[in-house]
């Protein structure tokens, strides 16, 4: 079986010389242009294995900055094919239609559509560089039930991915948000770790700032399991959090639980037990399951509102169709039978490519409460 690496590089080749055929053979460039391209291209397409962190030892503190502009390079040539796609197609039916009398292949009108393609590109990725970097903004959602017998605040924090390139500033400014907010429960719902703990020791730490007036809960991602599970609960036990794993805490009318991630867990041999996670919570009291892979939990869940992370929403556009693919629930509140919800969020980080495009990143606040708001049903 081709490994993860190879499989990325060959997608990434695959993108990059299909824009080297449209962008310079199309235009019939010189061999002294076209060459030097075909291999930045190559090299653009194995953004994977370029980005390792068996380069930060060589390029020390220049390390981020390559890995970002690597990011950039590949991720501005994705945006890049997918505008020309749909723009060749939207071209051949105006061809087609007769609106247009000319296909773009004379050298003329190719180079001004092409230029036309780049700086749209261009300015689309530096766009996704800014919404990835960028701290989020919170995502406000109601949801109604009477058994919330007093109105709660509850915070959702989701794929932080704290590694090593992770700017500290931009985690120390997520708790700033967080806690101006003064939620009531705060649940840290997986991929909130994502490297060797040693190595991200000092920036997990801001996350211990966390305020809640009923406290501070975490369940484990599938990154967790990557960089080291054992490790990350401890972190998060020693900052006071309560961790959930097929677990859960009697809030009152409020039941808050938590299962470790569906899709990591069973291959390292760890049961996943809802069930065990909520027996001890009453039919009369508003269930929250805590399960960062948005899973499909059928019909004969025992909770009222499932919250998840996992997806990011997509991410960068037009991943969001693979990720749908993948996943059932993408983004947002979706109704899943037997009076129960789940919330998916966008995540407060990203994985790979620091960028968003057409799927921002958030700090989810749901809002439970008995009343609706004027408007609702």
């Amino acid at each position: 079986m081709l490994s993860w690496s190879v499989m990325a590089s060959m997608v990434g080749c695959t993108i990059t010389m299909y824009l080297f055929v449209r962008y310079a053979v199309m235009l019939g460039l010189s061999w002294w242009i076209s060459v030097p391209l075909f291999i930045f291209l190559i090299l653009i397409g194995c953004t994977q294995p370029l980005t390792t962190y068996a380069f930060e030892e060589p390029l020390g503190k220049f390390y981020p900055f390559y890995r970002y502009t690597i990011y950039f390079l590949f991720i501005g040539c994705v945006i890049l094919m997918c505008l020309t796609l749909a723009a060749d197609a939207l071209w051949f039916v105006a061809y087609k239609l007769k609106w247009l009398s000319m296909m773009p292949v004379e050298k003329g009108v190719c180079a001004k559509f092409h230029i036309g393609l780049l700086l749209t590109a261009l300015v689309l990725t530096v766009y996704a560089l800014y919404a990835g970097i960028k701290v989020p903004d919170i995502r406000e959602t109601t949801i109604v039930s009477d058994k919330i017998k007093r109105d709660r605040k509850v915070v959702v924090l989701s794929d932080i991915h704290i590694h090593r390139v992770v700017n500290p500033d931009k985690v120390r400014r997520i708790v700033e948000r967080v806690n101006a907010l003064e939620p009531d429960v705060i649940l840290l719902v997986g991929d909130i770790v994502d490297d060797d703990m040693p190595r991200i020791a000092e920036t997990v730490g801001l996350l211990k700032d966390l305020k809640a007036k009923e406290g501070v809960y975490f369940v484990s991602g599938n990154h967790e399991f990557y960089a080291g599970y054992r490790d990350s609960l401890v972190t998060m036990q020693k900052f006071g959090f309560k961790t959930l794993e097929n677990d859960g805490e009697n809030l009152g009318d409020l039941f808050v639980a938590g299962i470790p991630d569906p899709r990591t867990a069973r291959r390292v041999g760890l049961l996943l037990r809802p069930d065990v996670a909520l027996r001890e919570a009453t039919d009369k009291q508003f269930r929250i399951l805590m399960s960062h892979t948005p899973v499909n939990f059928g019909k004969d869940n025992n909770f009222d509102l499932a919250v998840s992370g996992h997806t990011h929403g997509g991410q960068i556009f037009p991943f969001h169709l693979l990720v749908s693919w993948v996943n059932k629930y993408l983004s947002g509140l979706y109704d899943i039978g037997n009076n129960a919800q789940i919330y998916v969020s966008n995540g407060a980080g990203q994985w790979g490519p620091q960028m968003r495009l057409l799927a921002p990143s958030e700090i989810s606040l749901i809002h439970l409460t008995s009343q609706p708001t004027k408007g609702e049903k």
